[in-house]
């Protein structure tokens, strides 16, 4: 390669990383390279008799098996039973911190972990930024169940909510419309009530909650780190309060 072309190839990797930081693509979030404009996954599913199963189990078992429940450890085994495995929580339970997203993803299935693949990256970089991580925080969904033939987040919200009284947090950062929707008495979608402070009562709880972006939207949307930026310094301003 003579010594134009070497020229002009610096001049073209200068240029697209340049495109790139203008298109808010800053954030390293895979050691590995990712064909971003291939097909998504298929989602996770199950047998539709499976599905029936597990949704009719959920419906008619989560209240019972969530009041017998005296510790997480007991209510992660009842979620276990009526979930066939799938997550359910990363973290420290006692670090007065819940992050809660809207459901497990395809990635959270094949890794056995909540919040893993690239969004789960992002999201440790987005701890990282407010001084805490995985160890420093406790990780869950609104609903443990994955695949689209799963029961949603109200046939979980007797297990939630006693997670929630388990865990005893004194602030939620809540990922995404659904998990906001289903932790509070909000009807807006996530664009009109991200950065707002709203309250989750539970049981005899009220507990502050901050709307934000899911990691998995700002992989797709990164014009919008900065609005998540900015709901991440308000949550740990609180924190710090």
């Amino acid at each position: 390669m003579n010594a134009i072309s070497q020229t002009a190839t610096r001049h073209d990797m200068a240029a697209t990383l340049g495109w790139l930081v203008d298109a808010g693509v800053d954030t390293l979030v895979s050691e590995h390279p990712r064909d971003w404009l291939a097909a998504p996954a298929a989602p996770v599913s199950v047998p539709a008799r499976q599905a029936t199963a597990v949704a009719a189990r959920a419906a008619g078992d989560a209240d019972r098996l969530a009041a017998s429940a005296d510790s997480l450890a007991a209510l992660a085994a009842a979620v276990a039973e009526l979930r066939a495995g799938a997550l359910f929580a990363d973290g420290d339970a006692a670090a007065g911190v819940m992050l809660i997203g809207d459901a497990p993803s395809a990635d959270d299935v094949a890794h056995g972990r909540v919040f893993a693949g690239s969004p789960g990256l992002l999201l440790d970089r987005m701890l990282a930024s407010i001084g805490r991580d995985r160890g420093s925080a406790y990780l869950t969904n609104v609903t443990y169940w994955a695949g689209s033939d799963a029961p949603d987040a109200a046939a979980a919200a007797p297990l939630r909510e006693r997670q929630i009284q388990l865990a005893r947090p004194r602030a939620i950062l809540a990922l995404g419309g659904a998990a906001t929707a289903a932790l509070c008495d909000v009807t807006q979608g996530i664009n009109r009530v991200r950065g707002q402070w709203q309250v989750a009562r539970v049981g005899e709880l009220s507990i502050p909650v901050l709307p934000t972006f899911h990691p998995a939207y700002l992989l797709s949307q990164p014009a919008h780190k900065a609005l998540a930026w900015a709901d991440l310094c308000a949550f740990r301003a609180r924190l710090d309060g």
